[in-house]
């Protein structure tokens, strides 16, 4: 009929992308190049019900020509990591309540007596319906009793706390909490919060996870040299 507008839908390029980027193992392999590429099409296509494996192919290729043309970006994230050091702390803990200004200044006021010591950690994290409050556990009844019954969540124990402090140039490159929160979900330990305050990123992760974690994110911040070969 005259007038009708004909609905186009994501093209074979568009879903590939979309597919490629919600599978992180899949575009690591293509970094890597040790994918094949009619397999990887063959198994997009039936996942997604596109017709075309050719023009999944092509857009496989297309995707990993681009990957190949952002290397600069990943190697100024990977200068960061390199520069950056690792603190660990142990015997922390995680009190989560409903976001309430009284009880904010309850809090706030009973951190300005606990931090008279620097050493002590206590740090805020206020979302749209609910505040984390990552403190050391012999700070935990203080907290409560600031937060108050009412107000509060939840506690979690037993946690640890990863910080990864790198140089200013974080502010300006992008990706960087991405590739250190991406080395831990590929190594299966879960961050039960992530704290990101200027220079530096926070990963909490249960006492039983911190040492496998400490392993992951100091591999990336002191890569090993590769042993010599004794061939020149």
């Amino acid at each position: 009929m005259a007038g009708e507008q004909r609905v186009v839908g994501p093209t074979a390029a568009e879903v590939t992308r979309r597919y490629i980027e919600d599978h992180p193992a899949v575009r690591d392999c293509l970094s890597y190049n040790i994918l094949n590429f009619t397999s990887l099409a063959k198994k997009i296509r039936h996942e997604t019900g596109l017709a075309n494996q050719e023009a999944i192919e092509v857009a496989c290729r297309r995707y990993q020509r681009q990957m190949r043309a952002d290397r600069t970006l990943e190697s100024r994230v990977l200068e960061v990591v390199k520069s950056s050091r690792l603190e660990v702390r142990t015997r922390v803990a995680i009190v989560t309540a409903r976001s309430d200004w009284e009880m904010m200044g309850r809090v706030l006021e009973t951190g300005r007596t606990l931090l008279a010591d620097r050493r002590h950690l206590l740090q805020l994290l206020q979302g749209p319906s609910a505040v984390t409050i990552l403190c050391e556990e012999d700070l935990v009844d203080a907290v409560l009793a600031a937060t108050g019954k009412r107000a509060t969540l939840g506690v979690h124990r037993r946690l640890s706390a990863v910080t990864v402090r790198s140089p200013e140039t974080i502010v300006d490159t992008p990706g960087v909490l991405a590739f250190l929160a991406g080395a831990l979900f590929r190594s299966g330990i879960n961050s039960l919060e992530l704290m990101s305050v200027y220079t530096d990123s926070t990963f909490v992760v249960r006492e039983t996870d911190v040492l496998h974690a400490f392993q992951i994110l100091s591999g990336l911040v002191h890569p090993a040299e590769p042993e010599p070969t004794g061939f020149e």
